[in-house]
């Protein structure tokens, strides 16, 4: 048998693997499929159908949105909604829900299929517990929630189903996640038994892999692909090698050569994440004391996931094993010693934590009810990304794994500089981590000198060519971002990310005829980007075209309603049109989405002011000043907020700031009152 895994793998190796469709292996393994099917894994990914729906919309409060399922013609979509200064809806959008990600037994996750074939995840997501509720889906529950523009990316769906089919041209590392339907329906059997086209094609003559017989380390990897997230938050859990496509791992070889897995320093990570059941059960002294012999198919066939008593006792009985003389055949050793935990990453979720260890005599209730804690700089980890599995990566992928999310950036960043000056890599992937790298430290120049070394190791990549030109116009080398865009509207006509780089280009160079053609193309390659709207709007207000640009602004907040600046952006433009009511309204709500953006604030004061709420100006001119001094508008404002509310001696030393900063309105007022 291990010459039959010998020759599988050597064959998967050499070419490209043969996936057959699932469907043909239900004729000879009918019981085995039959049984799958019932899993969690079997029902991971399907089309929507129609079903019971929640009977009352469901309101976000952060973020003052209302949502709700509805059914059209046989459709299901998701609507959102909010409410306008006028109490009627706005920034409405509905979107059809083509599929579910997620079997049930937990949570089910909705999805959008684009007319591009990207895959958008939808705001609001149900969840098992307490019989079946709506909540927002992981990441979503805050002020400024991703819109549902969110794309399901490849990672994400090599998990969660059998392998999709991809165009050709998107299988670069960081290029956009686009599907080929049919898309399948679950995870499949070749997840761990490998291809099986030869397979099935020959009447069982070509052998499949049994992972029974694989030894202990390369058994365990086949559940490992997808269970081994040490952590969903910035780190990197893992980093793909340079040259691996996507959805090219095959049960049997060994996980390091398409991936390497990262931590955090040993007890630095202390979560219970979704994804995470392997890393967990790997801390387990059971499995650290069992040489291997431990895995996670000692307690689960795969094929057929026993519930309830029929679950308990054939866990008992695999504890029993090793535990006869302490086990009691009344007691359910899962219970407490794999108790049941609210998880860390999606807190409307509660698992069995695969940590075995022995019950803490005294503990908090582990499923009570969590907020979600989002990810900010202030809480994210910042510190050493550490191997976690063998073998060791070499320099210039533990170097990379410092500086991919951000997590040691300024340690690793000039080691990642460092081994490509001393290694020299022939893989164009290298130059591309060490250009993002220095994206995020804030040196765009530099950034784009790794994107032009990267491009000239990978003369054809769309992907490096985008990374360039976004690069080039932080530097504001506009020129050289435009003949960078040109260059990718010629690799890929049909790219919207393109055509929105050369517009925005185009625009900085006062060339607004030819970058209005090119961001309006751009939005017809993709209407769903709030993004090219926004540039759209500020590209038109520039030009004079206010009541176009108010299109353009409404659209990118209707779209991503969350986005502070993108809702000041329309306020301000609402204010100059005289249309001051709507105006306030919008900063307003770009104040609750950031409240740390300085313009909002003042926005809203000057809003305020104009209106003689003085208070509220007051209040709101005080927060921008304090959030980004100098700012002489706002100090002006507050200045004459305060005069007006009869606080001369208050006023008098904003005025005579702003005065000094340069504002004339505050010279000419001083002026004024001081004769």
């Amino acid at each position: 048998m291990i010459c039959v895994v010998r020759a599988l793998l050597a064959f998967a190796l050499l070419v490209s693997p043969a996936w057959a469709q699932v469907s043909r292996c239900v004729p000879c393994h009918a019981e085995l499929a039959t049984g799958f099917q019932k899993t969690g894994m079997g029902r991971s990914f399907y089309p929507m159908r129609a079903g019971s729906l929640p009977d009352k919309p469901y309101y976000h409060q952060p973020s003052a949105t209302w949502f709700a399922m509805i059914e059209r013609a046989g459709h299901i979509f998701q609507r959102r909604w909010q409410l306008g200064v006028d109490g009627r809806e706005t920034n409405i959008e509905e979107k059809q829900i083509d599929f579910v990600l997620g079997s049930g037994n937990h949570a089910k996750t909705y999805l959008h299929l684009t007319p591009r074939g990207t895959l958008q995840q939808l705001p609001l997501g149900w969840y098992a517990e307490n019989g079946g509720t709506f909540a927002m889906n992981p990441g979503y529950d805050r002020p400024d929630y991703p819109g549902s523009t969110r794309a399901i990316s490849y990672e994400c769906m090599s998990c969660h189903n059998a392998y999709p089919k991809i165009p050709s041209a998107n299988r670069e590392e960081g290029a956009e996640a686009r599907y080929l339907g049919p898309l399948p329906e679950g995870i499949d059997c070749q997840r761990c038994h490998g291809p099986g086209d030869q397979h099935i094609a020959t009447s069982g003559k070509a052998p499949i892999l049994n992972p029974a017989a694989l030894s202990p380390e390369r058994a365990l990897e086949v559940c490992m692909q997808c269970h081994l997230e040490t952590s969903s938050r910035l780190l990197p859990h893992s980093v793909r090698k340079h040259g691996r496509a996507p959805f090219s791992y095959v049960a049997g070889q060994p996980l390091a050569d398409f991936q390497l897995t990262f931590d955090r320093p040993a007890g630095m990570n202390q979560s219970v994440e979704v994804a995470g059941g392997a890393y967990r059960f790997r801390q387990s002294q059971c499995f650290l004391k069992s040489n291997g012999k431990l895995l996670c198919t000692t307690c689960h066939n795969p094929h057929d996931i026993p519930r309830g008593e029929a679950a308990a006792a054939a866990y008992n009985k695999v504890c029993a094993g090793c535990h006869a003389s302490s086990h009691r055949s009344a007691e359910n050793c899962v219970t407490c010693h794999m108790p049941k935990t609210r998880t860390d990453d999606a807190v409307h979720i509660v698992i069995t934590d695969h940590r075995i260890r022995r019950p803490a005599a005294t503990r908090t209730d582990l499923i009570a009810a969590k907020a979600e804690t989002p990810e900010t700089p202030a809480n994210a980890y910042r510190g050493p990304v550490v191997p976690y599995l063998p073998p060791q990566p070499d320099a210039l992928y533990e170097a990379v794994a410092q500086v991919r999310d951000g997590a040691n950036l300024a340690a690793g960043l000039p080691l990642l500089a460092s081994a490509i000056a001393r290694l020299r890599p022939a893989q164009a992937g290298f130059y591309v981590d060490l250009g993002e790298a220095y994206r995020a430290a804030g040196d765009p120049a530099r950034a784009a000198q790794s994107f032009e070394q990267a491009l000239a190791r990978s003369l054809d990549s769309l992907v490096i060519q985008l990374k360039l030109a976004n690069a080039l116009i932080e530097t504001r080398q506009w020129a050289k971002a435009e003949a960078a865009a040109r260059r990718a509207t010629l690799k890929a006509p049909s790219d919207p990310l393109a055509w929105g780089l050369l517009g925005w280009s185009l625009w900085q160079q006062d060339h607004a005829i030819e970058a209005k053609a090119a961001l309006e193309k751009a939005l017809r390659l993709d209407p769903d980007s709030p993004e090219l709207h926004n540039y759209l709007g500020s590209l038109l207000a520039g030009t004079g075209d206010r009541a176009a640009a108010a299109r353009a602004f409404r659209e990118a907040v209707r779209i991503m309603p969350g986005i502070a600046e993108w809702r000041t952006n329309l306020a301000r433009l609402l204010a100059a049109m005289g249309q001051e009511s709507e105006a306030e309204n919008h900063a307003k709500a770009a104040v609750e989405s950031d409240p740390t953006l300085a313009p909002a604030h003042e926005l809203w004061g000057a809003l305020a002011l104009n209106r003689g709420d003085f208070d509220t100006a007051i209040r709101e001119l005080q927060s921008a000043l304090k959030l980004n001094p100098p700012f002489p508008k706002a100090e002006y404002e507050l200045g004459l907020a305060l005069y007006s509310k009869g606080d001369t001696r208050a006023a008098l030393p904003h005025l005579q700031q702003a005065a000094r900063l340069g504002s004339p309105e505050a010279n000419q007022f001083l002026q004024k009152i001081t004769k």
